[in-house]
């Protein structure tokens, strides 16, 4: 991702991780997302809908077959929705 802004994401903002796993017999990077909840915590599903630090997050046993999640950064809300039109 290119843009990421520095720093702790705020409330309501999207948390990006750096994931590789094979599904469907296809192996590539599907990334792991959660949504931050502020204190540095986020909701994400990871075996179940959890509430984690996000640097805790790199920690969690992944998978077989899948990498280690990695942390990789933050982008708010607006930005994930520019250019979604209400029908």
């Amino acid at each position: 991702m290119t843009g990421i802004p520095a720093g702790e994401p705020p409330r309501g903002s999207f948390v990006f991780f750096d994931m590789t796993g094979e599904l469907f017999d296809v192996r590539t990077n599907y990334g792991h997302v959660g949504l931050c909840l502020g204190d540095g915590r986020i909701v994400h599903a990871w075996d179940e809908v959890r509430i984690d630090d996000i640097r805790a997050v790199e920690a969690l046993e992944p998978a077989e077959g899948w990498t280690q999640p990695r942390y990789i950064g933050w982008a708010p809300v607006e930005r994930i929705l520019q250019g979604h039109q209400v029908r």
